[in-house]
Formats: C-alpha cells, sequence, structure tokens
C-alpha cells in the first residue's frame, strides 16, 4: 500500500522478488501523484514501516492516500506546538510492529488512518494488537479515522466529504490534546 512514486516502484519490484503471494495495492487517487523516483534497481522490504515526520506528542499510523493526509495535519499542527510522528506502514502484513510500538512508548498517544470502513479494518487490528500487549503505555486511548460503513461512492462529486482528508486529522488530534484550532 505505497504512499508515493518511490515506495510503489521499490514495494512493486520486492513484491515480484518475493516467493509468496503479494497482493499490491493502490489507491486509485494516488495515480497522478508525481515525485522523484531513482532509476537505480532498488527494493523495499516488506514490512518496513517508514517514519515520514518525527515527533513527540502523538504517533499517527498511516499508509497508502492517508499518509498524504496525516503529512498534511502534521505540519499543520507542528504550528499550533503539537509534535505527530507519522508512520507510513506501507505494508500491512507483515506489519512493522517494532517500529510502531517504539513510537507509541515514546508518545503514548494513537491515532490510526485507514482507507477503508471502520468495522472489520486494518485500524482495528492496529488498535487491537496495541491494547491487547502494551495498553499500559497509552495515556489517551487510541483513535481511529476511517470511512463511513457504506459503499465507497464512484463519482468525484459523491467523495467529496466521504473520505477523510487532514481536516478531519487536525480535529481528532484537537479533541485528544484538549485544544481548540
Amino acid at each position: 500500500l505505497p504512499s508515493n512514486p518511490s515506495d510503489a516502484k521499490g514495494l512493486l519490484l520486492e513484491s515480484i522478488n518475493d516467493p509468496n503471494p503479494v497482493i499490491f495495492i493502490e489507491h486509485r487517487w494516488l495515480h497522478n501523484t508525481s515525485g522523484f523516483v531513482s532509476d537505480d534497481y532498488f527494493k523495499i522490504a516488506l514490512g518496513s514501516a517508514n517514519i515520514k515526520i518525527r515527533g513527540k506528542d502523538i504517533t499517527i499510523l498511516s499508509f497508502s492516500l492517508m499518509t498524504i493526509e496525516a503529512i498534511i495535519a502534521s505540519k499543520f499542527l507542528k504550528k499550533h506546538g503539537i509534535s505527530c510522528e507519522v508512520i507510513d506502514l506501507r505494508t500491512i502484513r507483515p506489519i512493522d510492529w517494532k517500529t510502531i510500538i517504539k513510537s507509541v512508548k515514546k508518545t503514548t498517544k494513537l491515532l490510526v488512518l485507514d482507507i477503508s470502513q471502520k468495522t472489520g479494518s486494518i485500524s482495528g487490528e492496529l488498535v487491537s494488537r496495541i491494547c491487547e500487549d502494551h495498553f499500559s503505555c497509552l495515556s489517551y486511548p487510541p483513535v481511529r479515522i476511517a470511512l463511513p460503513d457504506h459503499a465507497v461512492p464512484t463519482g468525484f462529486s459523491l467523495t467529496k466529504n466521504f473520505y477523510p482528508n487532514a481536516k478531519n486529522i487536525v480535529n481528532e488530534v484537537s479533541k485528544i490534546f484538549s485544544i481548540e484550532i
């Protein structure tokens, strides 16, 4: 589940070379994304998350399209004194638990972003595992932002308020920190 063109190349090459079956998923709204991609041959190991922004106040776990929104929100929140650690999971199986747990232990707060519905989602698994194994590290209940539990609209005009965005992230983080932005 890449969030940028460079990761798409590295993850795709790793997926092709992996001896196991791999499902490579790219969000349709990222198809027009541009960015630097090296001409060199390189692979990104499956199960290796990328810390996009280092922070100390809250861990934001994201993947695919939601990583872009997390970065936008994090930059805005930084201007308001909140330091977000944004982690791009890049893969959902395997999951880089080591990176996630280290960050959650540091920040003690967790916001998980998902590109699908909340029910039966990746974000649910992430929150569940953190709560089961590392609940004592949390100073605030984990929060999830995901799509509503409805069919995803296909027309652009119908998606205007359907997908979560940076504004939703800022609103949730401001609730966690009891501040008005």
